[in-house]
Order: C-alpha cells, then sequence, then structure tokens
C-alpha cells in the first residue's frame, strides 16, 4: 500500500508540476490540500509565504535555494547541501538515450548530412550573454555563423512554430557546429543548450558551467575555458572544421563518460530524497522563525499549524 502524502503546489509551473507527480505518483498516494503537510513551489509568485508546513524549492532557472524559505530544494545548479537534489533541464527532459552511442558514427556521413558551419539561437542581447555576443562576432568574421533568433539574427530566417525540442534540432542537423554559451557561468548550470546539438551529432562549441567536463565527456564538444582567447577559440573551430580526422574524432567521441548516463539522470536517486522528506519530516523552517508565534492566528486558513 502507498503511503498517503498531503501536497500541493503554488507559484509553480505547469510542466514541473506535471514532471513531478508523473515521477512521484507511482510510489506515493497523494491528496491535494489548502493546508498540505508538504508545498512545492518556484520562483515565479510569492503565495507560498503564506504556508508554515514543509516547503520544496524548484527552478529550472539558475538560482540558490533561500534556506530561510524552503526546507528542501531540487535546482539547476550544484549545491553542496543534503537538503538538496540536483536536477539540470536536460536531465528534467529526460532524453539521455539520444546521448548514448549504440555504435561508432560514421562522420564522412554525418559531414555530408551537414552542409553549413556553424549555427547560433539567440533570443536577446544585453549585458548578460555578452560573452555569447562576443564570440559570435569572433567566429563570424572568420567564417559566417547562422544565426536565427530574434536578436544578432543574420539570416532573415526564423524557426517555424511548432514542437520546439525538435523544431530546433531538425534545424540544428544541417550543421556542423553550434555555439551553445550559457548566459552565466555556475556550477551544474548546464542547459539544454549542450545537449541538443549532441542529439544529432552537432560539435557544440559551449561556455557556462565549469564543471561540465564532470558529467559529460570534453572529448565530444569544445570548450571555450581550454582557450586563452575568443579569437583563439575560433581559429580552433576553423581548424576542426577544415581537418577531417580532427572532426571525425570529436564526432566519433561518446557524449557520456565510457558512453553511461550521468548521474543527473538518475531518477532512483530522486526518489531516494524524495522518500528521505516524506518518510522523515522534520520542523518547517517557516515555524522555526522567531515571528511565527505572532502570525499563525492571521494566516491559519493558509497554515497547517502544529498539531492539526
Amino acid at each position: 500500500m502507498k503511503t498517503k502524502i498531503s501536497i500541493n503546489f503554488i507559484d509553480f509551473p505547469a510542466q514541473s508540476r506535471a514532471f513531478f507527480l508523473d515521477l512521484l505518483s507511482p510510489h506515493y498516494d497523494f491528496t491535494f490540500d489548502d493546508t498540505p503537510d508538504f508545498l512545492f513551489y518556484s520562483h515565479i509568485g510569492h503565495r507560498h509565504r503564506l504556508y508554515n508546513c514543509t516547503k520544496i524549492f524548484h527552478t529550472q532557472e539558475k538560482y540558490w535555494p533561500n534556506w530561510r524559505e524552503c526546507d528542501y530544494a531540487t535546482v539547476s545548479v550544484l549545491v553542496d547541501d543534503p537538503r538538496s537534489a540536483y536536477l539540470p533541464i536536460y536531465a528534467f527532459d529526460g532524453r539521455k538515450d539520444k546521448l548514448v552511442r549504440t555504435s561508432a558514427p560514421d562522420p564522412v556521413t554525418i559531414r555530408a548530412s551537414k552542409p553549413r558551419f556553424c549555427s547560433l539561437l539567440c533570443a536577446y542581447v544585453d549585458r548578460t550573454v555578452r560573452r555569447r555576443e562576443q564570440f559570435f562576432h569572433a567566429l563570424n568574421r572568420l567564417r559566417k555563423v547562422d544565426s536565427a533568433g530574434r536578436a544578432l539574427n543574420n539570416t532573415g530566417y526564423r524557426l517555424p512554430p511548432g514542437d520546439r525540442y525538435q523544431v530546433k534540432v531538425d534545424w540544428l542537423a544541417g550543421y556542423r557546429f553550434n555555439l551553445a554559451f550559457e548566459n552565466t557561468p555556475r556550477a551544474g548550470w548546464c542547459t539544454e543548450k549542450l545537449v541538443d546539438p549532441l542529439h544529432v551529432n552537432t560539435i557544440p562549441i559551449y561556455w557556462g558551467d565549469p564543471r561540465v567536463k564532470e558529467f559529460f565527456n570534453p572529448e565530444s564538444f569544445i570548450c571555450r575555458d581550454d582557450f586563452s582567447s575568443d579569437h583563439e577559440l575560433a581559429e580552433y573551430v576553423l581548424h576542426v572544421d577544415d581537418t577531417p580526422e580532427l572532426y571525425a574524432k570529436y564526432i566519433q567521441a561518446p557524449p557520456f563518460h565510457k558512453n553511461v548516463p550521468n548521474s543527473a539522470y538518475d531518477m532512483n536517486t530522486l526518489l531516494a530524497f524524495f522518500d528521505r522528506i516524506f518518510r522523515h519530516p522534520q520542523r518547517p523552517v517557516a515555524q522555526r522563525r522567531w515571528f511565527f508565534g505572532l502570525t499563525k492566528w492571521r494566516l491559519a486558513k493558509r497554515n497547517k499549524l502544529p498539531g492539526e
């Protein structure tokens, strides 16, 4: 018999809600309650502040947990704390099988299927994405980079509507390289920018997560951190493009170390994390704040009070 758990989702995106329910519902009998024992919330609102139950923070953005507000967290950055579980965006989408090589790719056939040099999708340009913009210009001066996003568009082409992932990888599949720069360098903050090109044997030119090589085989992508300047990196990308043996080395390298999906894809680890939360509840942080006794009656409609 499954354990009964009282939960709710507040300030929480629908896609993330569906993910957690699909993951956890086979193991727990959930009831949805206005005064739950466990509350899932994200960074997109403030209604969660009205609750003093055990609070579980989740975000796909690059934010750290605020331990003054939450008791546990599943986040897309690496946090050295047992109250936190690592769930990067690339693991969230569950497409690990696309990165496992069942046979060695034929680099000659793959190159013949990719008539274009390098691609970029960029939604906006401001100081937060300056590294991406600077390298785009450095590489584009040497060999044209096709940019088809809302910003830096030099093709006159925009990706058509449809399945966002499929439309993107279908477009990436025609390019030998993809400029895959994150917005921010933060440990663990590795997004679909790295894995989507790898799904279609396009070589990512990556910058962002300083610990990315712990989770992905560095022989399968070109890492900006290995070069002293944008110009040196740009010259190297051209060298790879013009050297069939070097191009083949990247194409044939499995994206995962030893061709085994990294630990971030292990949903059993995530299930064990939630099992510890649900089976061994602690006094919520919201009830340990000094002003809890002053406010609990005013917020009683939204709170589950001790002993209830």
